[in-house]
């Protein structure tokens, strides 16, 4: 009788979900801040958005966090379909870091750049050939 393999979870992934975990949170706090202050005209016009489109904005960027941590949450059971869904919200992730450093500018020099940086730590450790071959085993 042989006892089924148990699949230990490289360092690497458990780190992809620490970060992902910190990252898709400070999404989400950033967001309420926006959604906090979209009635102050200074970031209105620091932004160049109405007080509406920050709402939206707020509230879009809560949502994507949301939708982040729960990905997170599924992909730490080790699923490989949830790791190409992880590494597709990734990539918006990374894409909203980006856009976050252009609207900014020198007004908030560090917005975007934590959501950036961690995205691409977290692509790089979920296809590194430890993570292939704990999915291959899945």
């Amino acid at each position: 009788m042989t006892t089924p393999q148990e699949k230990t979870r490289p360092g690497g992934l458990t780190l992809i979900v620490v970060l992902a975990y910190i990252g898709f949170l400070y999404q989400i706090f950033m967001s309420i801040v926006t959604l906090m202050d979209a009635d102050k005209l200074s970031e209105q016009f620091r932004w160049g958005l109405t007080q509406d489109q920050l709402v939206a904005w707020g509230i879009v960027g809560i949502v994507v966090g949301v939708i982040g941590v729960l990905l997170t949450g599924a992909f730490a059971r080790g699923s490989n379909v949830v790791r190409i869904l992880f590494a597709v919200w990734i990539v918006f992730q990374v894409a909203g870091g980006f856009l976050g450093l252009r609207i900014h500018d020198a007004t908030r020099p560090g917005m975007g750049v934590l959501s950036l940086v961690i995205g691409i730590v977290i692509l790089y450790l979920l296809f590194n050939p430890r993570a292939n071959d704990y999915f291959a085993k899945a």
